[in-house]
């Protein structure tokens, strides 16, 4: 995959499909590393392009994406409040910073709009990611899919990072 440059900006609807390309990408193959694989299906069972599209509308996330120079998506994160709901890299593109825009991304868009993002939940490989940004681990917990527990861990913020 070309990365010679990308670009973060707003999600534009026509972005539905590449999202969700990258979002089960990752899951398949970066989150897979640390759960079995009944819950890698369970997670993903039922996703659709216009998942994300409805989480704009009627959900209130805000969307950003990082879409490459020739237009491919490369990741997306969302905020909604003071959570981080989501952010997701294309597994190629991983450890080159793109994770790092996108938060930011958010968190003057959520700074913008008179939040503060202090909270999310993280996948365990995402963990060590969050911690960099100065988030803490409150609690593990899950989620259930389709009668399978997917864990996760609920971090909050304690302060801006030192870079």
């Amino acid at each position: 995959m070309e990365t010679r440059g990308f670009t973060i900006r707003p999600m534009q609807d026509a972005d539905a499909t590449g999202m969700h390309d990258v979002h089960t990408r990752a899951v398949q193959q970066v989150c897979a590393r640390m759960v079995e694989p009944r819950i890698v299906e369970a997670w993903l069972y039922g996703r659709t392009p216009e998942g994300y599209l409805r989480a704009t509308d009627e959900g209130g996330e805000a969307f950003w994406i990082a879409a490459l120079d020739n237009g491919e998506i490369a990741g997306f994160a969302s905020w909604r409040e003071d959570e981080l709901v989501s952010l997701f890299v294309d597994p190629e593109l991983e450890k080159r910073g793109l994770g790092r825009k996108l938060f930011a991304a958010c968190e003057e868009d959520a700074a913008k709009n008179g939040h503060t993002i202090g909270r999310l939940i993280s996948t365990r490989n995402a963990q060590t990611f969050y911690e960099s940004l100065a988030f803490i681990s409150e609690r593990e917990g899950y989620t259930e899919k389709r009668g399978v527990r997917i864990p996760h861990i609920e971090m909050r913020r304690l302060s801006e990072p030192s870079h």
